[in-house]
């Protein structure tokens, strides 16, 4: 008798209010106990039903909360374990959705669970808390509780001030134009100071620019060398990115918690999926490259 798959993972395209903030809606369903590590992703917010999850952050596991919860940014990759069986309906934020949604600076609230009332507020936190509830394990589609969550969101959606919105969207106009892009450039792009710019970088991204660059950079490269059908040229246009390959190895297994070696097997769990294109909105994976077959593959995670 064959057993069940140990997960399932299927992307939902987000409404197109939300587009410009959040990478994806997602159903995840864990039938048995997995542990894996969870790359260095953007916010996440799942409500449960079923199972138990923890994620060590750097100190030992922390249990997750109950029902719903959020994942702040990750700086990097985490192990993670689940005991089935889980069912979770999820978004992931990129970051401007994650300051739009949530207010929260991300170097106080990063690596780590946040709860769904210090996030979107008590009142959308109940609705939030219901909805989990209402959500029938058993369903042959989660259509109408997806969209009620994104409904949710949408109410909590607060404009950010210009400034503001313009580092973010300058930030990722900078992490496109190259896989190393020169912090000097992001600088020259905005009317504010180098410590302004430091310190807000690090608000709304978790990350100074120089390790932001260096997720993106991983991230991008561990995305693109999972892809069995990457042509040779593309494939070295992502090693001529780290000085050596050594250097590439010891930087994707610290944003990604995997080798390149192990990205390209057939037993990648969940991390298979999330790193594919479809988790993805808007800094495009080869950078700099507009005319790029793959331009049109984007990502905020």
């Amino acid at each position: 008798m064959n057993k069940p798959e140990r997960h399932a993972f299927e992307f939902v395209p987000a409404p197109e209010a939300l587009g410009p903030y959040l990478n994806s809606l997602y159903v995840l369903r864990i039938e048995r106990g997995l542990s894996e590590m969870l790359p260095a992703y953007s916010g996440q917010l799942l409500l449960v039903q079923g199972g138990k999850g923890r994620i060590d952050f750097g100190n030992g596991p922390v249990e997750a909360p109950e029902r719903g919860f959020v994942i702040g940014p990750m700086s990097s990759a985490r192990r993670f374990e689940i005991e089935g069986p889980m069912l979770a309906l999820g978004a992931s934020f990129n970051f401007h959705g994650w300051a739009a949604l949530t207010r929260l600076p991300v170097a106080k609230h990063g690596d780590r669970f946040v709860d769904l009332s210090t996030a979107f507020g008590p009142e959308a936190a109940d609705r939030l808390f219901s909805l989990s509830r209402s959500i029938d394990g058993d369903a042959d589609s989660y259509e109408e509780p997806l969209a009620g969550l994104a409904d949710i969101l949408q109410q909590c959606l607060s404009p950010l001030a210009a400034g503001h919105a313009q580092v973010i969207e300058a930030t990722y106009a900078w992490l496109n134009s190259g896989f190393n892009p020169e912090t000097c450039d992001l600088s020259a792009s905005l009317p504010l100071s180098e410590r302004q710019i430091q310190r807000l970088v690090k608000r709304f991204f978790g990350l100074s620019p120089s390790r932001l660059k260096r997720r993106y950079r991983a991230i991008r490269a561990a995305t693109l060398l999972a892809d069995p059908n990457l042509d040779f040229a593309k494939r070295q246009e992502v090693l001529d990115a780290f000085y050596d390959q050594a250097h590439m190895i010891r930087e994707i297994r610290e944003f990604t918690g995997r080798t390149p070696r192990i990205l390209t097997s057939s037993s990648n769990g969940i991390m298979a999926d999330t790193l594919g294109r479809q988790g993805y909105s808007v800094a495009t994976l080869f950078a700099g490259e507009q005319e790029s077959q793959l331009s049109s593959d984007k990502t905020r995670k």
